[in-house]
Protein backbone atom coordinates (compact mmCIF):
# COMPACT_ATOMS: atom_id res chain seq x y z
CA UNK A 1 0.00 0.00 0.00
CA UNK A 2 1.39 3.44 -0.95
CA UNK A 3 2.23 5.98 1.72
CA UNK A 4 -0.38 8.70 2.33
CA UNK A 5 0.32 12.09 0.82
CA UNK A 6 1.34 14.87 3.21
CA UNK A 7 -0.59 18.05 2.50
CA UNK A 8 0.86 21.49 3.25
CA UNK A 9 -0.98 24.60 4.34
CA UNK A 10 -2.32 26.34 1.24
CA UNK A 11 -1.56 23.41 -1.06
CA UNK A 12 -4.29 22.74 -3.61
CA UNK A 13 -4.90 19.18 -4.81
CA UNK A 14 -7.42 17.42 -6.99
CA UNK A 15 -9.24 14.69 -5.10
CA UNK A 16 -8.59 12.41 -8.08
CA UNK A 17 -4.84 12.82 -7.49
CA UNK A 18 -5.39 11.55 -3.93
CA UNK A 19 -7.26 8.47 -5.13
CA UNK A 20 -10.62 9.95 -4.10
CA UNK A 21 -12.07 10.57 -7.56
CA UNK A 22 -15.45 9.08 -6.55
CA UNK A 23 -15.86 11.75 -3.88
CA UNK A 24 -16.72 9.20 -1.18
CA UNK A 25 -14.36 9.52 1.78
CA UNK A 26 -14.07 10.42 5.46
CA UNK A 27 -12.28 13.32 7.09
CA UNK A 28 -11.03 12.32 10.53
CA UNK A 29 -9.52 14.90 12.86
CA UNK A 30 -7.12 13.27 15.33
CA UNK A 31 -6.76 16.11 17.84
CA UNK A 32 -4.46 16.44 20.83
CA UNK A 33 -4.74 17.03 23.67
CA UNK A 34 -8.04 15.18 23.94
CA UNK A 35 -8.92 17.27 27.01
CA UNK A 36 -9.30 20.38 24.84
CA UNK A 37 -13.04 20.93 24.29
CA UNK A 38 -13.56 21.56 20.58
CA UNK A 39 -16.59 21.84 18.31
CA UNK A 40 -16.20 20.80 14.68
CA UNK A 41 -18.51 21.84 11.86
CA UNK A 42 -18.76 21.68 8.07
CA UNK A 43 -20.22 24.64 6.17
CA UNK A 44 -21.76 24.07 2.73
CA UNK A 45 -21.21 27.33 0.82
CA UNK A 46 -22.60 28.73 -2.41
CA UNK A 47 -20.59 30.37 -5.20
CA UNK A 48 -20.43 33.58 -3.14
CA UNK A 49 -18.85 31.69 -0.22
CA UNK A 50 -22.01 32.14 1.85
CA UNK A 51 -24.14 29.75 3.88
CA UNK A 52 -27.27 30.58 1.90
CA UNK A 53 -29.05 27.45 3.19
CA UNK A 54 -28.60 26.92 6.95
CA UNK A 55 -29.43 23.21 6.53
CA UNK A 56 -25.96 22.79 5.03
CA UNK A 57 -24.18 23.61 8.25
CA UNK A 58 -23.36 20.15 9.60
CA UNK A 59 -22.50 20.12 13.32
CA UNK A 60 -23.63 18.80 16.73
CA UNK A 61 -27.14 20.27 16.41
CA UNK A 62 -27.57 19.15 12.79
CA UNK A 63 -25.42 16.08 12.08
CA UNK A 64 -26.44 15.50 8.44
CA UNK A 65 -27.09 17.65 5.38
CA UNK A 66 -30.52 17.25 3.72
CA UNK A 67 -29.05 15.38 0.76
CA UNK A 68 -26.92 13.05 2.90
CA UNK A 69 -23.76 14.27 1.19
CA UNK A 70 -22.22 15.36 4.50
CA UNK A 71 -22.63 13.47 7.80
CA UNK A 72 -20.93 14.04 11.12
CA UNK A 73 -19.94 10.50 12.01
CA UNK A 74 -17.93 11.15 15.16
CA UNK A 75 -16.96 13.91 17.53
CA UNK A 76 -14.48 15.20 14.96
CA UNK A 77 -15.09 13.20 11.80
CA UNK A 78 -17.22 13.72 8.71
CA UNK A 79 -18.28 11.31 5.95
CA UNK A 80 -18.64 12.79 2.46
CA UNK A 81 -20.44 11.63 -0.65
CA UNK A 82 -19.90 14.64 -2.90
CA UNK A 83 -22.08 13.35 -5.75
CA UNK A 84 -25.12 13.79 -3.52
CA UNK A 85 -24.57 17.53 -3.06
CA UNK A 86 -26.79 19.89 -5.04
CA UNK A 87 -25.20 22.17 -7.66
CA UNK A 88 -25.83 25.13 -5.34
CA UNK A 89 -23.12 23.88 -2.95
CA UNK A 90 -19.85 25.09 -4.39
CA UNK A 91 -17.55 24.46 -1.43
CA UNK A 92 -17.37 22.67 1.92
CA UNK A 93 -15.31 24.22 4.71
CA UNK A 94 -14.52 22.20 7.83
CA UNK A 95 -13.93 24.28 10.94
CA UNK A 96 -12.89 23.97 14.58
CA UNK A 97 -13.87 26.22 17.48
CA UNK A 98 -13.13 26.30 21.20
CA UNK A 99 -14.01 28.42 24.21
CA UNK A 100 -10.76 27.51 26.00
CA UNK A 101 -8.85 30.51 27.36
CA UNK A 102 -5.68 29.70 25.38
CA UNK A 103 -7.62 29.17 22.17
CA UNK A 104 -6.30 26.84 19.50
CA UNK A 105 -2.63 27.30 20.30
CA UNK A 106 -3.06 24.39 22.74
CA UNK A 107 -3.40 22.05 19.74
CA UNK A 108 -0.26 20.00 19.21
CA UNK A 109 0.77 16.91 17.25
CA UNK A 110 -2.69 16.67 15.66
CA UNK A 111 -3.70 15.56 12.17
CA UNK A 112 -6.50 15.93 9.65
CA UNK A 113 -6.70 12.71 7.66
CA UNK A 114 -8.59 11.88 4.46
CA UNK A 115 -9.61 8.22 4.59
CA UNK A 116 -10.61 5.84 1.82
CA UNK A 117 -13.79 3.81 2.32
CA UNK A 118 -11.67 0.91 3.61
CA UNK A 119 -10.23 3.14 6.34
CA UNK A 120 -6.77 3.56 4.82
CA UNK A 121 -5.26 7.05 4.77
CA UNK A 122 -5.17 8.82 1.40
CA UNK A 123 -3.65 12.08 2.64
CA UNK A 124 -3.01 13.92 5.89
CA UNK A 125 -2.36 17.45 7.10
CA UNK A 126 -0.27 18.01 10.23
CA UNK A 127 -1.73 20.43 12.77
CA UNK A 128 0.84 21.69 15.27
CA UNK A 129 1.08 24.46 17.84
CA UNK A 130 2.91 26.76 15.44
CA UNK A 131 -0.13 27.22 13.20
CA UNK A 132 -2.19 29.26 15.68
CA UNK A 133 -1.85 31.93 18.33
CA UNK A 134 -4.88 32.87 20.46
CA UNK A 135 -7.51 32.20 17.80
CA UNK A 136 -10.67 30.51 19.04
CA UNK A 137 -11.90 29.31 15.65
CA UNK A 138 -10.31 28.18 12.43
CA UNK A 139 -11.25 27.30 8.87
CA UNK A 140 -9.17 24.13 8.81
CA UNK A 141 -9.62 22.50 5.40
CA UNK A 142 -11.90 23.01 2.43
CA UNK A 143 -13.22 21.06 -0.53
CA UNK A 144 -14.32 23.02 -3.58
CA UNK A 145 -15.40 22.66 -7.19
CA UNK A 146 -13.21 23.95 -10.01
CA UNK A 147 -13.39 23.13 -13.71
CA UNK A 148 -15.84 20.33 -13.00
CA UNK A 149 -13.63 18.61 -10.43
CA UNK A 150 -13.54 18.57 -6.65
CA UNK A 151 -10.32 19.74 -5.04
CA UNK A 152 -9.06 20.24 -1.50
CA UNK A 153 -6.80 22.64 0.35
CA UNK A 154 -5.72 22.91 4.00
CA UNK A 155 -6.57 26.52 4.87
CA UNK A 156 -5.76 26.83 8.60
CA UNK A 157 -7.11 30.40 8.77
CA UNK A 158 -7.88 31.50 12.33
CA UNK A 159 -10.52 33.80 13.82
CA UNK A 160 -10.56 35.64 17.14
CA UNK A 161 -14.21 34.71 17.72
CA UNK A 162 -15.62 31.24 18.27
CA UNK A 163 -18.21 29.18 16.40
CA UNK A 164 -20.64 32.11 16.28
CA UNK A 165 -17.99 34.21 14.54
CA UNK A 166 -17.66 31.54 11.85
CA UNK A 167 -21.42 31.44 11.32
CA UNK A 168 -21.52 35.21 10.89
CA UNK A 169 -18.46 35.15 8.63
CA UNK A 170 -20.32 32.87 6.26
CA UNK A 171 -23.30 35.21 6.18
CA UNK A 172 -25.77 33.38 8.45
CA UNK A 173 -27.44 34.57 11.63
CA UNK A 174 -27.11 33.00 15.07
CA UNK A 175 -30.13 32.17 17.21
CA UNK A 176 -30.21 33.75 20.64
CA UNK A 177 -30.00 31.22 23.52
CA UNK A 178 -33.52 31.84 24.80
CA UNK A 179 -36.61 29.80 25.79
CA UNK A 180 -38.79 28.36 23.05
CA UNK A 181 -39.96 31.20 20.76
CA UNK A 182 -43.59 32.21 20.40
CA UNK A 183 -45.40 30.92 17.32
CA UNK A 184 -45.16 34.40 15.80
CA UNK A 185 -41.37 34.59 16.12
CA UNK A 186 -39.35 34.12 12.91
CA UNK A 187 -37.39 30.87 12.66
CA UNK A 188 -33.76 31.09 13.72
CA UNK A 189 -31.11 30.56 11.09
CA UNK A 190 -28.66 28.48 13.11
CA UNK A 191 -29.02 27.42 16.74
CA UNK A 192 -25.70 26.89 18.49
CA UNK A 193 -27.29 26.13 21.86
CA UNK A 194 -26.23 23.02 23.71
CA UNK A 195 -25.73 22.05 27.34
CA UNK A 196 -22.38 20.58 28.36
CA UNK A 197 -22.07 18.83 31.70
CA UNK A 198 -18.40 19.48 32.40
CA UNK A 199 -17.72 17.99 35.81
CA UNK A 200 -18.65 14.76 37.56
CA UNK A 201 -21.85 15.41 39.48
CA UNK A 202 -23.05 18.25 37.24
CA UNK A 203 -26.79 17.88 36.65
CA UNK A 204 -29.72 19.46 34.89
CA UNK A 205 -33.49 18.94 35.23
CA UNK A 206 -35.79 19.21 32.21
CA UNK A 207 -39.48 20.05 32.40
CA UNK A 208 -42.09 18.23 30.34
CA UNK A 209 -43.18 19.94 27.14
CA UNK A 210 -46.54 20.89 28.64
CA UNK A 211 -49.57 19.71 30.68
CA UNK A 212 -50.60 16.21 29.66
CA UNK A 213 -47.57 15.93 27.37
CA UNK A 214 -44.51 13.78 28.12
CA UNK A 215 -40.90 14.26 27.17
CA UNK A 216 -41.25 12.63 23.74
CA UNK A 217 -38.54 10.47 22.19
CA UNK A 218 -35.28 10.85 24.12
CA UNK A 219 -32.23 9.95 22.05
CA UNK A 220 -28.87 8.96 23.59
CA UNK A 221 -26.14 8.81 20.94
CA UNK A 222 -22.58 7.54 21.43
CA UNK A 223 -19.85 8.61 19.02
CA UNK A 224 -16.10 8.29 19.13
CA UNK A 225 -13.09 8.84 16.92
CA UNK A 226 -12.71 6.37 14.07
CA UNK A 227 -8.92 6.58 14.54
CA UNK A 228 -8.99 5.09 18.05
CA UNK A 229 -7.21 1.76 18.29
CA UNK A 230 -6.79 -1.02 20.77
CA UNK A 231 -3.51 -1.39 22.55
CA UNK A 232 -1.28 -3.59 20.31
CA UNK A 233 -0.66 -5.91 23.25
CA UNK A 234 -4.33 -6.40 24.00
CA UNK A 235 -5.76 -9.88 23.37
CA UNK A 236 -8.70 -10.23 21.00
CA UNK A 237 -11.54 -12.02 22.74
CA UNK A 238 -15.14 -12.59 21.81
CA UNK A 239 -16.16 -12.94 25.42
CA UNK A 240 -17.91 -10.02 27.06
CA UNK A 241 -19.87 -9.15 30.15
CA UNK A 242 -23.58 -9.81 30.44
CA UNK A 243 -26.14 -10.56 33.10
CA UNK A 244 -27.03 -14.23 33.30
CA UNK A 245 -30.68 -13.26 33.51
CA UNK A 246 -30.30 -11.70 30.03
CA UNK A 247 -28.98 -14.91 28.49
CA UNK A 248 -25.85 -15.74 26.51
CA UNK A 249 -22.82 -17.81 27.44
CA UNK A 250 -19.28 -16.51 26.90
CA UNK A 251 -17.01 -18.02 24.27
CA UNK A 252 -13.33 -17.16 23.81
CA UNK A 253 -11.36 -17.14 20.63
CA UNK A 254 -9.47 -14.91 18.21
CA UNK A 255 -11.39 -13.05 15.59
CA UNK A 256 -10.41 -10.73 12.76
CA UNK A 257 -7.35 -8.55 12.32
CA UNK A 258 -8.78 -5.08 12.72
CA UNK A 259 -7.19 -2.92 15.42
CA UNK A 260 -10.17 -0.61 15.79
CA UNK A 261 -11.83 -0.79 19.19
CA UNK A 262 -15.43 -1.86 19.63
CA UNK A 263 -16.93 0.70 22.01
CA UNK A 264 -20.52 -0.21 22.96
CA UNK A 265 -23.36 1.84 24.40
CA UNK A 266 -25.80 0.37 26.90
CA UNK A 267 -27.75 1.05 30.07
CA UNK A 268 -29.02 -0.37 33.31
CA UNK A 269 -32.65 0.48 34.01
CA UNK A 270 -34.97 0.36 36.98
CA UNK A 271 -38.73 0.69 36.46
CA UNK A 272 -41.15 2.06 39.02
CA UNK A 273 -42.50 -1.46 39.62
CA UNK A 274 -39.03 -2.60 40.74
CA UNK A 275 -38.00 -4.37 37.52
CA UNK A 276 -34.24 -4.07 36.93
CA UNK A 277 -32.17 -5.22 33.97
CA UNK A 278 -29.98 -3.98 31.10
CA UNK A 279 -30.31 -2.95 27.45
CA UNK A 280 -27.27 -3.40 25.21
CA UNK A 281 -26.06 -5.08 22.02
CA UNK A 282 -24.09 -7.66 24.00
CA UNK A 283 -26.39 -10.67 24.29
CA UNK A 284 -28.84 -9.09 21.81
CA UNK A 285 -30.85 -7.52 24.64
CA UNK A 286 -32.15 -4.61 22.58
CA UNK A 287 -35.20 -3.79 24.73
CA UNK A 288 -38.47 -2.33 23.41
CA UNK A 289 -39.74 1.21 22.88
CA UNK A 290 -43.55 0.92 23.07
CA UNK A 291 -43.60 -1.58 25.93
CA UNK A 292 -41.49 -2.21 29.04
CA UNK A 293 -38.72 -1.29 29.52
CA UNK A 294 -39.56 1.60 27.08
CA UNK A 295 -35.89 1.67 26.01
CA UNK A 296 -34.63 0.42 22.65
CA UNK A 297 -31.02 -0.11 21.55
CA UNK A 298 -30.38 0.60 17.85
CA UNK A 299 -27.08 0.25 16.04
CA UNK A 300 -23.90 -1.59 16.97
CA UNK A 301 -20.96 0.37 15.55
CA UNK A 302 -17.95 -1.94 15.63
CA UNK A 303 -15.33 0.69 14.65
CA UNK A 304 -16.52 4.21 15.43
CA UNK A 305 -16.91 4.98 11.72
CA UNK A 306 -20.62 4.33 11.31
CA UNK A 307 -22.65 7.25 10.00
CA UNK A 308 -25.34 6.39 12.50
CA UNK A 309 -23.21 5.61 15.56
CA UNK A 310 -24.93 3.85 18.44
CA UNK A 311 -28.29 4.94 19.83
CA UNK A 312 -30.53 4.32 22.80
CA UNK A 313 -34.10 5.51 22.31
CA UNK A 314 -36.06 6.20 25.51
CA UNK A 315 -39.83 6.66 25.43
CA UNK A 316 -40.12 9.89 27.41
CA UNK A 317 -43.90 9.72 27.24
CA UNK A 318 -43.64 6.66 29.50
CA UNK A 319 -41.31 8.32 32.00
CA UNK A 320 -43.89 7.77 34.75
CA UNK A 321 -43.02 4.05 34.49
CA UNK A 322 -39.27 4.59 34.75
CA UNK A 323 -37.33 5.23 37.97
CA UNK A 324 -33.75 5.59 36.73
CA UNK A 325 -31.43 4.72 33.84
CA UNK A 326 -27.63 4.46 34.05
CA UNK A 327 -26.05 5.09 30.62
CA UNK A 328 -22.66 3.45 30.10
CA UNK A 329 -20.09 2.64 27.44
CA UNK A 330 -17.75 -0.33 27.51
CA UNK A 331 -14.93 -1.71 25.41
CA UNK A 332 -16.16 -5.05 24.14
CA UNK A 333 -12.84 -6.12 22.59
CA UNK A 334 -9.29 -5.21 23.63
CA UNK A 335 -7.94 -2.44 25.81
CA UNK A 336 -8.31 1.05 24.37
CA UNK A 337 -6.90 4.45 24.96
CA UNK A 338 -9.98 6.30 26.24
CA UNK A 339 -8.33 9.66 25.57
CA UNK A 340 -7.68 8.76 21.94
CA UNK A 341 -11.21 7.44 21.52
CA UNK A 342 -12.52 10.92 22.45
CA UNK A 343 -15.98 9.52 23.15
CA UNK A 344 -19.04 11.69 23.67
CA UNK A 345 -22.66 10.91 24.48
CA UNK A 346 -25.36 13.36 23.44
CA UNK A 347 -28.78 13.22 25.12
CA UNK A 348 -31.42 14.90 22.95
CA UNK A 349 -34.82 15.69 24.49
CA UNK A 350 -37.52 17.35 22.35
CA UNK A 351 -37.92 21.03 23.16
CA UNK A 352 -34.51 21.34 24.85
CA UNK A 353 -30.93 21.94 23.65
CA UNK A 354 -28.89 18.72 23.36
CA UNK A 355 -27.00 17.68 26.49
CA UNK A 356 -23.38 16.68 25.88
CA UNK A 357 -21.44 14.39 28.23
CA UNK A 358 -17.83 13.58 27.33
CA UNK A 359 -16.02 10.41 28.38
CA UNK A 360 -13.24 12.28 30.18
CA UNK A 361 -11.35 11.81 33.46
CA UNK A 362 -9.91 8.67 31.89
CA UNK A 363 -8.76 5.57 33.78
CA UNK A 364 -7.04 3.62 31.03
CA UNK A 365 -6.87 0.24 32.78
CA UNK A 366 -10.63 0.03 33.18
CA UNK A 367 -12.81 -0.94 30.24
CA UNK A 368 -16.17 0.48 31.32
CA UNK A 369 -17.43 4.03 31.85
CA UNK A 370 -20.62 5.05 33.64
CA UNK A 371 -21.52 8.16 31.67
CA UNK A 372 -24.77 9.62 32.98
CA UNK A 373 -27.71 8.86 35.26
CA UNK A 374 -31.21 9.72 34.00
CA UNK A 375 -33.82 9.89 36.76
CA UNK A 376 -37.53 10.54 37.04
CA UNK A 377 -37.86 13.22 39.74
CA UNK A 378 -41.55 14.15 40.15
CA UNK A 379 -42.07 14.00 36.40
CA UNK A 380 -38.94 15.97 35.55
CA UNK A 381 -36.06 14.31 33.74
CA UNK A 382 -32.85 14.83 35.70
CA UNK A 383 -29.54 14.12 33.92
CA UNK A 384 -26.37 13.80 36.03
CA UNK A 385 -22.84 13.35 34.70
CA UNK A 386 -21.11 10.32 36.27
CA UNK A 387 -17.80 9.86 34.36
CA UNK A 388 -16.72 6.94 36.57
CA UNK A 389 -14.66 4.03 35.28
CA UNK A 390 -14.94 0.35 36.23
CA UNK A 391 -13.36 -3.01 35.44
CA UNK A 392 -16.68 -4.36 34.16
CA UNK A 393 -20.46 -4.56 34.52
CA UNK A 394 -20.35 -6.20 37.95
CA UNK A 395 -18.27 -3.37 39.48
CA UNK A 396 -20.55 -0.72 37.98
CA UNK A 397 -23.62 -2.58 39.26
CA UNK A 398 -22.21 -2.70 42.78
CA UNK A 399 -21.39 1.01 42.72
CA UNK A 400 -24.96 2.02 41.85
CA UNK A 401 -26.82 -0.79 43.62
CA UNK A 402 -28.64 -2.62 40.80
CA UNK A 403 -28.17 -6.10 42.29
CA UNK A 404 -28.07 -8.13 39.04
CA UNK A 405 -26.35 -11.50 38.61
CA UNK A 406 -23.57 -11.22 36.03
CA UNK A 407 -21.80 -13.85 33.94
CA UNK A 408 -19.88 -13.94 30.64
CA UNK A 409 -21.82 -13.28 27.46
CA UNK A 410 -21.24 -12.57 23.80
CA UNK A 411 -22.65 -10.77 20.77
Amino acid sequence: MSQPLSLLRGQRSKLSDLGLSQGVFTLDLALAPASLALDSACFGLDSQRKLSDERYMTFFNQPQSPCGGVRQTGTHSFAFDLARLPASIDALVVTLATEAADGLRALDASHARLLHTDGSVAAEFAIDAGLFNNEHAVMLIEFYRKDGQWRTSPVAQGFNGGLAALVKHFGASVAEPAPAPSPAAPPAKVSLSKITLDKRGDKISLEKRGPGVGHGRIVCNLQWSASAERSPAAPRKKSGFLAGLLGGGGSDGASGTSSAIDLDLGCLFELRDGTRSAVQALGNTFGAYEQAPYIHMAGDDRSGSSADGEFLYINGDKLQNIQRICIYAFIYEGVANWAQADGVVTVSVPGHPPIEVRLDGHEERKNMCAIAMLENVDGQLRVTKLAEYFSGHRALDERYGWGLNWQAGSK
